[in-house]
C-alpha cells in the first residue's frame, strides 16, 4: 500500500481532497479490473502521468468510486464476475454525473464485433486488447488527462472572467440604475395607458357580447314560447277531431235512428281520422326534412297537372270557408323536373293557408306564369295580411299569426323546405294587417337533360277483387289485430290471427295462406325475420307478404323488400289501401 501511494495510486475508497477539482494539478483515472496483476500492469504503464489512479476490482466497487470522485478517464475490463464491463458501462451512462466520462474498454478475449459494437453503443471512446501496449495506453490516457486539465483551466478562466464581468456590471449598475428606473417608470406609464385603452376596448366588446346574449336569450325565449304555443295548438288540433270520433263511438254503441244517421256518423269519423293522419304526416314531413331524410320522386311533370291536383286537395277546405277560388294559368304546359306529390303539397299548403287566414266569404287567386326562365306561382288572398315584423319569420317552424285560425304552424315551413329541395325559392308579401297577403314560389323549368324514370306497365293481377282469401294476420297489438281482422272477415276473407312471430310462422307453414299481414315490431322477433324465414322455407309456395309498420320512410321500405316482403304499409292503414293490397299480384323474388 505504501508503494501504491508513493506512485500516485489510491485505493478505491480513498477520500477526495477538499480543494476544488477545477484547480487541482492532477487528474484521476479509474481502473476497473478483477485481476490484481492487470491493475499492477496498468499502473506501471501509466507511471509518469501527472494523475491519480483509483483501482477497483468489480463493477459495483467502480460505481461506488464514481459516487465519490470525478474522473478524467475510466479503463474498464470487459470480462468480470457478477457485473461485466458492458453492464457496468450501462450503469455509468445511466447516471447524469457520469454520463459523459470517457470509457476505454480493455479485454483479454479475441476481438468480437458484437462486443465492440455494444461497447461503442454505450459511448466507449476506444477498445484495447490485452496485453495492453504501455506506450499506446499512456498516449491514449494522456489525451484524456490533458483534456480534463484544459477543461479545468477553462473553467478557472471562466470563473475569473465572470468575476471581472460581475465587477464591471456592478460598477455600471449604479450608473445606469437611475436611467433604468426612469425608463421603467416611463414604460409603466405607457403600459398603464395601453391597459386602460385595452380595458376600454374589452368593455366595449363585453357590451356587444352582452347585447348579443340578450338578443339570443330573447330569441330562445321566443322560441320557447312558440314551442309552448305549438304544443298547445297541437293538443287542440288533436282533441278537436277526437271529439266527434268519441261521440260517434257512443252513438254507434246504441241502435241508430236510421241508416242515414249511421252513415253520417261514419262519414264524420272518417273525415276526422283523415285530418289526424294529415297532422301526423305534416309532423313527420317536417322531421324528415329537418334531418335530411325526405326523398323526392322526381319526374317530368306539367304545372297544369300539379296545380289541378293541389286545387282538388284544398277545394273542400276552401268551400267549407265559403271562399271563391279563381285561377289564371299562363304556363300550364311548362314542364318541371320534380316530385308531383310534393309540388302539389306546396301549392295546397299555400291555398290552405290563404283559406285559413281569410275571413269567410273571401277571395283567393292562384296564378302561374313564366318569369325570367323560371315558373312563378302566386297565391293571393283578401285575408288578414301581415305586419312587417312577421314577414321575415313567416316561413319559420311553429310561427303563426297570433289571432290563430287553426293548423300547427308548420305548413309554410314545409312549403319553403320542399321548394328549396326543388331548387326554387319562396317569398311572402303583404301591405299590412287587413290587406291580404301574397305567397310566391319560383321553380326552375325542366331543361330536358334531367334523368327520367320509366313507368312500368301494369302487371296482370293474379287475384281478382271479391275472391275470398285465406289471410294470416300477425300483430301484437290486441286492438289492431281485432279491428283489422274483423274488417277482413266482413269482407268475406278467412283470417288466422297470431300475436307473436313464432305463432304466426307456425300458422303460415301449416295453413299455406294466400296472404300474410305482418307487423314489424313484434315482441319475440322482428317482422323482417318472419318474412325471411317464411321466404326461405316455402320459396315459391310462400304467400304474398305485406309489412305493417309505423315507419314508412324509404329506408324502411327498402329493408322490407330485402327481407322478402311484397308490400310495405305505414300505419294507420285505410280500408281503401287495404283493399288495393288484397288484389295486388305477388312479386317474383327470384328476379
Amino acid at each position: 500500500m505504501e508503494n501504491a501511494l508513493s506512485n500516485g495510486t489510491v485505493p478505491a475508497m480513498a477520500s477526495r481532497s477538499s480543494a476544488p477539482k477545477a484547480f487541482e494539478s492532477t487528474s484521476d483515472i479509474l481502473v476497473v479490473d478483477d485481476t490484481p496483476e492487470n491493475l499492477v500492469a496498468i499502473e506501471a504503464a501509466l507511471t509518469g502521468l501527472a494523475t491519480n489512479l483509483v483501482m477497483a476490482q468489480s463493477g459495483p466497487e467502480a460505481l461506488r468510486c464514481l459516487l465519490q470522485n470525478d474522473f478524467a478517464l475510466i479503463l474498464l475490463d470487459v470480462q468480470m464476475p457478477s457485473m461485466d464491463g458492458l453492464e457496468t458501462a450501462r450503469m455509468i451512462r445511466g447516471r447524469e454525473r457520469t454520463r459523459h466520462v470517457p470509457i476505454i474498454f480493455v479485454t483479454a478475449h479475441d476481438r468480437n464485433d458484437d462486443d465492440v459494437l455494444a461497447a461503442y453503443r454505450l459511448g466507449a471512446v476506444d477498445f484495447l486488447f490485452k496485453p495492453v501496449d504501455a506506450e499506446v495506453l499512456r498516449a491514449k490516457a494522456s489525451v484524456f488527462v490533458e483534456l480534463q486539465r484544459r477543461t479545468a483551466e477553462v473553467a478557472r478562466q471562466s470563473i475569473l472572467l465572470q468575476n471581472q464581468e460581475r465587477a464591471m456590471h456592478e460598477r455600471a449598475l449604479s450608473e445606469q440604475r437611475r436611467r433604468i428606473e426612469a425608463d421603467a417608470l416611463r414604460a409603466r406609464l405607457l403600459e398603464n395607458e395601453r391597459l386602460a385603452k385595452e380595458l376600454a376596448r374589452k368593455n366595449e366588446e363585453l357590451r356587444g357580447i352582452q347585447a348579443k346574449l340578450e338578443e339570443t336569450n330573447a330569441r330562445l325565449a321566443q322560441d320557447d314560447r312558440r314551442k309552448d304555443e305549438f304544443i298547445a295548438v297541437l293538443a287542440h288540433e288533436l282533441r278537436n277531431p277526437l271529439t266527434p270520433i268519441v261521440a260517434g263511438l257512443h252513438l254507434m254503441e246504441g241502435p241508430p235512428d236510421s241508416t242515414r244517421d249511421l252513415s253520417r256518423v261514419r262519414g264524420a269519423m272518417q273525415r276526422q281520422i283523415s285530418h289526424l293522419v294529415r297532422l301526423v304526416d305534416d309532423l313527420l314531413d317536417v322531421s324528415r326534412i329537418t334531418s335530411g331524410k325526405i326523398e323526392l320522386c322526381r319526374e317530368q311533370v306539367r304545372m297544369r297537372d300539379v296545380i289541378a291536383q293541389a286545387a282538388e286537395i284544398s277545394q273542400p277546405f276552401i268551400t267549407q270557408r265559403n271562399h271563391t277560388l279563381s285561377s289564371r294559368i299562363e304556363a300550364g304546359d311548362v314542364v318541371v323536373h320534380g316530385d308531383p306529390v310534393r309540388l302539389a303539397q306546396v301549392i295546397s299548403n299555400l291555398l290552405n293557408n290563404a283559406a285559413r287566414y281569410t275571413d269567410p266569404g273571401g277571395r283567393i287567386e292562384l296564378t302561374c306564369r313564366e318569369e325570367n326562365g323560371s315558373i312563378r306561382i302566386d297565391v293571393s288572398d283578401t285575408g288578414r295580411g301581415m305586419g312587417p315584423e312577421l314577414l321575415p319569420r313567416v316561413f319559420d317552424i311553429f310561427v303563426q299569426e297570433k289571432a290563430g285560425g287553426g293548423g300547427l304552424g308548420i305548413g309554410l315551413t314545409l312549403v319553403r323546405r320542399l321548394t328549396e329541395m326543388h331548387g326554387g325559392r319562396v317569398q311572402a308579401s303583404s301591405e299590412g294587417p287587413g290587406k291580404g297577403a301574397t305567397f310566391s314560389v319560383w321553380l326552375p323549368r325542366a331543361t330536358g337533360n334531367e334523368p327520367t324514370e320509366l313507368i312500368e306497365p301494369e302487371r296482370e293481377l293474379s287475384m281478382l277483387p271479391g275472391r275470398a282469401l285465406r289471410i294470416v294476420l300477425i300483430e301484437d297489438n290486441d286492438d289492431i289485430r281485432a279491428t283489422i281482422g274483423e274488417v277482413l272477415s266482413r269482407w268475406g276473407h278467412q283470417v288466422f290471427r297470431a300475436p307473436t312471430g313464432e305463432e304466426g310462422l307456425s300458422i303460415i307453414m301449416r295453413e299455406r295462406p294466400d296472404l300474410a299481414l305482418v307487423d314489424i315490431g313484434l315482441p319475440d322477433m322482428e317482422g323482417y325475420e318472419v318474412a325471411s324465414r317464411a321466404r326461405a322455407t316455402l320459396a315459391e309456395a310462400c304467400p304474398r307478404l305485406v309489412a305493417l309498420s309505423g315507419f314508412g320512410q324509404g329506408k324502411d321500405r327498402v329493408r322490407s323488400a330485402a327481407s322478402g316482403f311484397d308490400e310495405h304499409l305505414a300505419k294507420p292503414v285505410t280500408g281503401e289501401l287495404l283493399q288495393r293490397v288484397l288484389i295486388q299480384p305477388r312479386v317474383n323474388h327470384e328476379n
